[in-house]
């Protein structure tokens, strides 16, 4: 008697040292979900100084007076002109003619030099902003692989233990013979093998603090009158509607269009909307992979208004 008292003691420390280590094993297993981690590099991708851009070079926003005082460009000529702060050298130039004098060809020279610096000045602005945003984009996916990474180690670790909770629920109920501490011990494996279950099938996941005080996204999304961050050619090129296709709608509107669409599902909730437009937080991996699709596709559009900047070469091209 004496014996099994001491054995049925026994067996009841095992089982409730199993049960205690499982549950541990939960709780740590818990507890890093919600671990925040500091992400170094916030302006990584920024600029080293800040741009200053001359009253003179900006473009007029009065766009339909600008088309109606020069029908005699091509209207696309003559937005893109103006975007680039060319639009005034392009009618001197147009004045000067075909007149072959030495003054007036001298003149033409000193017109298309300013125009050429006018148009590198603008593809330089394209460029720099093309490779901050393909900067933050790489630097948004490679911490969402990090998080991913992370993640699919605290799934198999979870995978792992529920298998061994299950399994030595199955053990201690032959080798524990007292029927109270084998009912206990099955009892308390299952559910330490369910609670892990749950975890595996809906993971809160890790969370990275990244923060951009430069959010290249956020005027896109808000459209402010005038942007802190875009300079003035990009952003009128951006908002003028006769640069996008149909010619109903601009470029930002429809990027934006396509974000809600597309990355939201036609619905975006407040704290989401915070984190990706507004200077960063704890991000999870999904919203930081959202966040890199958003600034590519971004990119593309940027790097697609060369194709203006051609056209309007090709047409200055034309004056000798």
């Amino acid at each position: 008697m004496y014996l099994a008292l001491i054995s049925l003691h026994i067996n009841m420390r095992i089982s409730a040292l199993l049960l205690y280590v499982l549950v541990t094993f939960v709780i740590l297993s818990a507890c890093k979900t919600t671990q925040v981690n500091k992400a170094l590099g916030d302006k990584y991708c920024a600029p080293s100084t800040d741009f200053h851009y001359e009253m003179n070079t900006r473009p007029l926003w009065n766009t339909d007076s600008l088309l109606a005082a020069n029908s005699a460009i091509p209207a696309h000529e003559v937005i893109t002109a103006n975007a680039t702060g060319v639009l005034p050298l392009m009618q001197q130039l147009a004045m000067a003619g075909n007149d072959s004098s030495v003054a007036t060809r001298l003149q033409k020279d000193e017109l298309r030099l300013k125009i050429q610096h006018h148009i590198l000045r603008a593809s330089t602005e394209i460029a720099s902003l093309a490779a901050e945003l393909d900067c933050e984009g790489e630097r948004a996916d490679q911490l969402g692989r990090y998080l991913d990474n992370q993640n699919s180690k605290k799934t198999t670790r979870l995978t792992v233990g529920s298998i061994i909770a299950g399994a030595l629920s199955t053990v201690a109920s032959v080798v524990i013979e007292n029927k109270g501490a084998q009912n206990a011990a099955v009892i308390g494996g299952g559910l330490v093998a369910a609670g892990l279950s749950i975890l595996i099938i809906n993971p809160a996941g890790k969370k990275l603090a990244v923060n951009h005080p430069r959010n290249l996204l956020t005027d896109i999304w808000y459209r402010p009158a005038v942007s802190a961050t875009y300079s003035p050619f990009l952003w009128y090129v951006l908002n003028e509607k006769r640069f996008s296709y149909s010619g109903k709608a601009s470029l930002a509107e429809n990027i934006k269009k396509r974000w809600v669409e597309f990355e939201f599902g036609n619905s975006i909730d407040a704290k989401t909307e915070k984190l990706l437009f507004g200077q960063g937080g704890a991000y999870k991996a999904g919203d930081l992979h959202t966040r890199a699709d958003m600034l590519n596709e971004l990119q593309s559009t940027i790097r697609s208004i060369n194709q203006d900047l051609q056209n309007l070469m090709e047409y200055l091209g034309r004056f000798h």
